[in-house]
């Protein structure tokens, strides 16, 4: 497993994460449990049980943190969300990109994500909040023109 791919924007932040699984007939997508977790939501029923849910989250410098594990976010929610951006996998490879409003403080990230389903605890550490608060101040607004 791996977090990849750290694209700043004006607000917030993207990274994308890796999953490369040994079995190349597995059937395990982390989206089908969010997807469930989704569905569970909008119809007003009892989430998946946690064992069979797929959680990922971010801890700031600062202490602050965001999870996620599929739910919707709802306008007036948490200051920090982390949203699901599109995902693809199945069998060998899963690929999950996200997003994370707003930026960073400096310092640390720490990144972790559990699936019991399929027995991943992953956890890792990058000095990377102040490179991405740097890379942001580059970004530049296009504006909503088309033509």
């Amino acid at each position: 497993m791996g977090v990849t791919a750290f694209i700043a924007h004006r607000n917030g932040f993207a990274f994308t994460v890796n999953m490369l699984f040994a079995d190349p007939q597995n059937s395990l997508t982390p989206l089908r449990p969010m997807h469930q977790m989704k569905l569970a939501q909008a119809r007003g029923e009892d989430a998946p049980p946690p064992g069979e849910q797929f959680h990922i989250g971010l801890t700031f410098s600062d202490g602050s943190s965001v999870t996620s594990s599929g739910e919707f976010v709802f306008e007036g929610g948490p200051e920090t969300y982390l949203t699901l951006l599109d995902g693809s996998g199945g069998g060998v490879v899963s690929t999950l990109r996200w997003y994370v409003e707003p930026l960073p403080p400096p310092g640390p990230i720490a990144f972790w994500c559990e699936w019991p389903t399929a027995s991943l605890s992953f956890r890792h550490q990058l000095v990377i909040g102040t490179e991405i608060q740097d890379a942001a101040k580059e970004s530049k607004d296009l504006g909503r023109k088309t033509e």
